[in-house]
């Protein structure tokens, strides 16, 4: 057996409950090599995840004139001043201030490595803090298609948040496509159903629809406890508009976590750097920053565009303008309605409530599609993309 062919069974006996001291001494390896390529192992990517990584630098070592590090810094202390125009709602990582130097016309153009070392030599970038290591099996999860323009929107809610002087509890609503980074912002008084039906609809009209949109399992986003397969508006809202709603396993926001970011981000450049006087100025504020976002953030997942660059000339699925699914009483009448869940030691998995199926024990720890047909009111399980389960679904 090859080199990879050993990292590969190490990583399928670890998923199928193994311990790394009896993989080891099955593969003749020591723990800290089954540690070190259980952690390499990506299941979106099993086979890149398992190679060598090339040793030699990618670049060789290149002296840069003082003036151009000063850019650099200087850029810095701008960006995290965000006080002058243009700097307001910049990013301040080294990935920005590459491609600030390279529109200027810096030639060559310092790598982001290069930037993120100047800065951590002149003490401006805090040393990153050690996550301690989740207490859970690596299982493969059913990561949705996302690697097109409007594949899948993620939506959050951040709250409450509280003007000076007011008791009155305000909201800041997040929709950022993951593909091209596009997001949509606005505030709001509260968070409820019809207020978040609201935002997604004046988003959708602006950015387009999508396929898929990501949720959490907040009540105001899937209906009651009482009722869990009545759903609530924002469920019809998405079936209604041609959007299937995923919800994420329950007490996992870091599946979510491409939004979660997007949120710490929307608190520095906004909540903190700013004061508003009223629910008006938040609201200003908050289309200021969504615009800066959209239009001055140049991301290195974009190949240096921003987000409304990178979206020229891609073809979108518009909502009309003259969508009236919030006045109308929008029925469960066809579309899907999908969850990601982990089946638990007993071999079932809960939807909402007490909606609960039994799929299979020899699954426990493992993550399922759930997916409802609501036409055909049937649920589908799968699992690694194969159907295991049908179960009658009757809404």
């Amino acid at each position: 057996m090859d080199e990879i062919a050993l990292r590969k069974e190490a990583v399928r006996r670890y998923l199928s409950g193994e311990s790394k001291v009896s993989i080891g001494r099955a593969l003749s390896k020591g723990r800290d090599w089954v540690s070190y390529w259980v952690a390499r192992y990506d299941p979106d990517d099993p086979e890149g995840g398992l190679q060598n990584r090339p040793s030699a630098p990618k670049h060789p070592h290149q002296e840069w004139p003082e003036a151009v590090v000063q850019q650099a810094l200087n850029s810095r202390h701008l960006r995290e001043a965000g006080e002058q125009p243009g700097y307001e709602h910049a990013l301040v990582g080294a990935e920005a201030i590459h491609y600030e130097l390279r529109e200027l016309g810096v030639v060559p153009t310092p790598p982001v490595r290069t930037i993120h070392y100047w800065l951590k030599r002149a003490g401006l970038v805090q040393p990153a803090q050690a996550e301690a290591e989740a207490d859970k099996k690596p299982t493969l999860y059913p990561t949705p298609k996302r690697d097109t323009v409007n594949a899948l929107h993620q939506f959050d809610l951040k709250g409450p948040l509280y003007l000076a002087g007011s008791s009155q509890k305000h909201y800041l609503l997040a929709l950022r496509d993951f593909h091209s980074k596009r997001v949509a912002l606005d505030a709001a008084r509260n968070k409820q159903a019809q207020t978040i039906a609201g935002f997604l609809v004046a988003a959708w009209q602006r950015r387009g629809l999508p396929s898929l949109l990501q949720l959490d399992n907040a009540m105001e986003l899937r209906g009651s406890n009482r009722y869990p397969r009545a759903f609530g508006k924002v469920v019809r809202l998405c079936l209604d508009v041609g959007v299937e709603p995923l919800f994420g396993p329950p007490h996992e926001p870091w599946r979510n976590g491409f939004i979660e970011n997007f949120n710490g981000l929307a608190d520095r450049l906004l909540l903190k750097r700013d004061s508003f006087a009223d629910f008006d100025q938040l609201r200003v504020g908050t289309r200021r920053l969504e615009d800066a976002i959209n239009t001055t953030h140049r991301l290195a997942a974009l190949d240096g565009k921003t987000p409304d660059e990178f979206v020229t000339g891609k073809s979108l699925r518009p909502l009309s303008s003259d969508y009236d699914g919030l006045q109308r009483d929008l029925k469960l009448l066809k579309g899907n309605i999908s969850f990601i869940r982990l089946v638990r030691k007993s071999g079932r998995i809960t939807l909402f409530a007490h909606d609960k199926f039994d799929i299979d024990p020899d699954l426990k720890w493992q993550y399922v599609l759930a997916r409802v047909d609501v036409e055909a009111q049937e649920l589908y399980v799968y699992h690694q993309g194969e159907l295991i389960k049908t179960f009658d679904y009757a809404l």
